[in-house]
């Protein structure tokens, strides 16, 4: 979504939100997320997501927040850092989950990003088959920010 969206959604919730009330805003950091293999409580593989190609997105997040608080709509009365993790038991667990959550997304992946992926979760599926027990995880870098109506 383009920033103007983003504000646009930000400037409806402050009308519809009490006076009294709380907006938490959550987004992806601007980090790139790690794809992990853990066995035995610690990681034995930690790559890059190859996939990580939004961060203009992001950063329209970061603006758009930065903007209803700069008009004075909300006041930031809070931001912190967290990390979403997603749990599989194997590439091809995982591999469904996201197909399930990129079916939203209209747009195409490139053909080069397909690679990478495709040779990544290979290298990842190899660590996984020489550790019984061992789960893939998707760390994802978020910022939380809880926005009070201003005035």
């Amino acid at each position: 979504m383009e920033q103007e969206g983003m504000v646009h959604a930000l400037e409806k919730i402050h009308r519809l939100l009490r006076r009294a009330g709380t907006l938490i805003e959550i987004h992806p950091a601007l980090e790139v997320p790690l794809v992990e293999v853990w066995s035995n409580g610690e990681p034995s593989f930690r790559e890059n997501d190859p996939g990580f190609d939004y961060e203009d997105d992001l950063r329209s997040a970061e603006d758009a927040v930065a903007t209803v608080v700069g008009r004075r709509l909300f006041v930031l009365h809070g931001r912190r850092r967290f990390e979403l993790r997603t749990h599989a038991s194997s590439v091809r667990e995982f591999r469904d989950h996201w197909a399930v959550v990129e079916a939203y997304d209209p747009g195409e992946k490139e053909e080069a990003l397909v690679r990478r992926e495709d040779e990544m979760y290979a290298r990842a599926h190899d660590v996984l088959e020489r550790s019984p027990g061992a789960e893939l995880v998707y760390v994802e870098p978020a910022t939380m920010s809880r926005l009070i109506p201003a005035g």
